[in-house]
């Protein structure tokens, strides 16, 4: 599960107010905050009723998510970089329904090349599956040639 990030936070809302200021906090390597989003929340709430607000005039950091590759399963792995940073280009993947049949055999090609359909088996590849010509035996396992 996500933290949500600032603009899907309430600002009015103690539990949810400062949730999206607690990721990606500054030490070790800018680690995640290992702890359930609901902790945070109570973290929020401290802080909220301590006084704290936001000012969004003072804000000179903003949090970028991390890109497609970047996310990891402890938490989000983003960054936090000076206000009107413009993001990361996304790359995306193109719909294999917009590539010509050259461009989807160039496709399949990297992916063999690279490993990624190893555990396919390839039927040009297999020995042919003939019928063979015999005698039927009743009672017999195996038909003779």
């Amino acid at each position: 599960m996500a933290l949500p990030l600032q603009h899907e936070c309430d600002q009015n809302d103690p539990h949810e107010a400062f949730v999206w200021a607690l990721v990606g906090l500054p030490g070790p390597r800018n680690g995640p905050l290992l702890l359930p989003p609901q902790v945070l929340g109570q973290w929020s709430k401290h802080l909220w009723d301590l006084g704290f607000r936001h000012y969004p005039e003072d804000q000179t950091l903003e949090y970028q998510p991390a890109g497609r590759d970047g996310e990891h399963w402890l938490g989000q792995a983003g960054r936090w970089v000076p206000i009107g940073t413009p993001p990361p280009v996304e790359v995306t993947t193109p719909s294999i329904a917009d590539m010509s049949i050259d461009e989807r055999r160039e496709l399949v090609r990297q992916l063999r090349e690279s490993g990624e359909l190893s555990h396919l088996v390839d039927a040009r590849e297999l020995e042919p599956d003939v019928a063979q010509e015999g005698t039927f035996e009743p009672g017999a396992s195996e038909a003779t040639p």
